[in-house]
């Protein structure tokens, strides 16, 4: 970026990233957000409100270091480092752990509103600031939960006139899943994850991702494994359509994640086999079998058809459904059912939102359980994008 782009005349140019939008394309997005709220209104989805700028540590703690470094953040007056909110899911959840709502109680609630987040060309996008819209569903662990967020997500595309789109789905629980049968560390677990990428687009990867995790001391370069010390009895509660883990699973899990002194052949024999299943397990949904060698993916592939069809119900728009574990989300805080939604013009694609599960997301900051969650966002502003280039043609 230029020194120019950098340091604009701030008396006569508008900042980098940012939008002025025309009268026409105000009363468009006004339009089109009122569309969607309805649809989420008339599903018992309560509009919510929450302040534009939160306590970074917020945001920090819930999505790591992707988002963190793209933060607009700054130390307000009294001394409080805080930042302009790059989403709303945080806020909603931390809302809901200061109401102290019943675990056992359904939570629906509905958002729209502006959003920040540091861009530039590296990272595919120049929008710095963008209207977001969605809902989070709390409490509801179902897979009839996961089918209604996606539901909902392509009628808001639907309302807004697109007529084709697609959606990338993907399933952390079940990449969880596989990684922890070789008894990888909570915090190697969640470094993996994070650069999935590396396995399926540099012909190096697994070597790479090696070093990287020697280098920052994750793994040990040798080739022994420490002895794992005795771990304290941990329970969590278990449903098939996010990948979880029993209360027997995690306590024999215990007893070998509280050490980081991981061989790096090991973890290497862990990658290969997340490398080759990414690279299989991947395509047209339509062309995956649901009878794959590892029976972690034969699941997972019956879930994604199961939860596709059922959220197709009243869509007229043409979705083609593709199967994408490795896509760099960025949050590894999802723990099940995940999804991107994009627009394909030509040999390009245009991100227009995305969600899915995060059942861990309330204890991480700071309530006191674990509790089912899911939603959605959709980028208001890359939807009309599209719309006003379609009129142009």
């Amino acid at each position: 970026m230029s020194s120019q782009n950098q340091n604009p005349n701030l008396t006569n140019a508008i900042l980098p990233g940012m939008v002025e939008a025309s009268t026409e394309m105000h009363h468009a997005k006004l339009n089109l957000t009122a569309d969607i709220s309805e649809i989420l209104t008339i599903n018992a989805y309560e509009i919510f409100d929450c302040p534009i700028i939160e306590s970074t540590e917020l945001y920090a703690m819930k999505s790591g270091g992707e988002l963190t470094s793209r933060l607009y953040s700054f130390v307000e007056p009294g001394g409080m480092n805080v930042s302009l909110r790059p989403e709303f899911t945080s806020s909603v959840i931390r809302s809901y752990i200061s109401d102290k709502i019943s675990e056992k109680q359904i939570v629906k609630k509905q958002y729209v509103g502006p959003v920040f987040r540091y861009s530039d060309s590296t990272q595919g996008s120049n929008q710095r600031q963008f209207t977001q819209q969605g809902c989070e569903l709390i409490g509801d662990a179902s897979a009839d939960a996961d089918v209604e967020i996606l539901n909902l997500s392509l009628l808001a595309l639907q309302k807004s006139g697109l007529e084709t789109a697609r959606v990338k789905l993907g399933h952390m629980g079940y990449l969880r899943s596989l990684l922890e049968k070789f008894d990888l560390s909570e915090v190697l677990i969640g470094f993996t994850l994070s650069n999935l990428q590396l396995l399926t687009q540099k012909t190096n990867g697994i070597e790479e991702l090696s070093k990287m995790a020697s280098d920052i001391g994750l793994i040990n370069p040798g080739n022994k494994v420490s002895k794992p010390t005795q771990a304290k009895d941990t329970e969590s509660y278990r449903s098939d359509n996010y990948g979880r883990r029993s209360k027997e699973q995690i306590n024999s899990r215990s007893k070998s994640k509280e050490t980081n002194s991981f061989s790096i052949n090991k973890y290497t024999e862990s990658l290969e086999s997340l490398s080759e299943l990414l690279c299989t397990f991947a395509g047209d949904l339509n062309t995956i079998s649901d009878s794959h060698n590892d029976s972690t993916f034969g699941k997972a592939s019956q879930y994604f058809k199961l939860v596709a069809e059922k959220a197709m119900n009243d869509i007229n728009i043409e979705v083609d459904f593709i199967v994408d574990c490795a896509a760099q989300r960025g949050f590894t805080y999802y723990t099940g059912i995940i999804f991107d939604m994009e627009y394909k013009k030509g040999s390009n694609s245009i991100p227009l939102g995305g969600g899915g599960r995060y059942d861990g997301l309330v204890k991480l900051l700071g309530g006191p359980a674990e509790v089912p969650a899911t939603g959605f966002a959709v980028n208001i502003d890359s939807i009309l994008s599209i719309n006003s280039m379609d009129q142009k043609k």
